[in-house]
């Protein structure tokens, strides 16, 4: 009978695609939409912004940054940029290559640089926030939120979940520890 090692060693070198193919094609497909959620949300409009009902701007995550670039601000744009798109798309496609490679030392380290990292995902929506009040504190301003918005924060949201499930998941399966 083999000890608990030779068994942790067993499951860790196999392919999660043969062992869990039901939670492997949940965690795709899940990260596929996340994916197509968020890649949308960066082209949506998040809001729009009127003043004294002359002066009408409409802003999407991707039309704030390049107004960041255009004004000189390249500090912000290059945090925000970093971690409101890059690093959700790198989280994304790690938790994909993970989940559709071989277990191995290589995997085991990315998962662990995911899970620490997960909490600074959530800078995307201090953001956001952060934007929607400094607009609301305006009085000689109107804004209405769209659906870009909603897209981006769902986005953000699905991606910590896939993490957070995908962690627990493994390290449940002895896969990473």
């Amino acid at each position: 009978m083999p000890d608990n090692q030779d068994v942790s060693k067993e499951i860790a070198v196999t392919n999660f695609a043969e062992k869990f193919p039901w939670t492997r094609t949940l965690i795709n497909i899940t990260s596929l939409f996340t994916l197509a959620l968020f890649i949308t949300s960066l082209f949506s409009p998040l809001f729009t912004l009127e003043k004294f009902y002359f002066f009408s701007n409409t802003v999407s995550v991707l039309s704030a940054l390049l107004s960041l670039l255009d004004e000189g601000q390249v500090f912000l744009f290059l945090i925000i940029f970093i971690f409101s798109i890059l690093f959700p798309l790198f989280k994304l496609s790690v938790m994909l290559y993970i989940w559709n490679s071989e277990a191995s030392e290589f995997i085991q380290k990315l998962l662990k640089l995911i899970h620490h990292l997960g909490k600074w995902s959530m800078l995307d929506v201090f953001v956001v926030a952060l934007m929607l009040v400094s607009i609301k504190f305006d009085q000689m301003a109107e804004m209405q939120v769209h659906h870009g918005l909603y897209l981006f924060l769902s986005a953000v949201i699905l991606s910590m979940l896939i993490s957070a499930v995908s962690t627990r998941f493994l390290e449940k399966h002895h896969a990473f520890q």
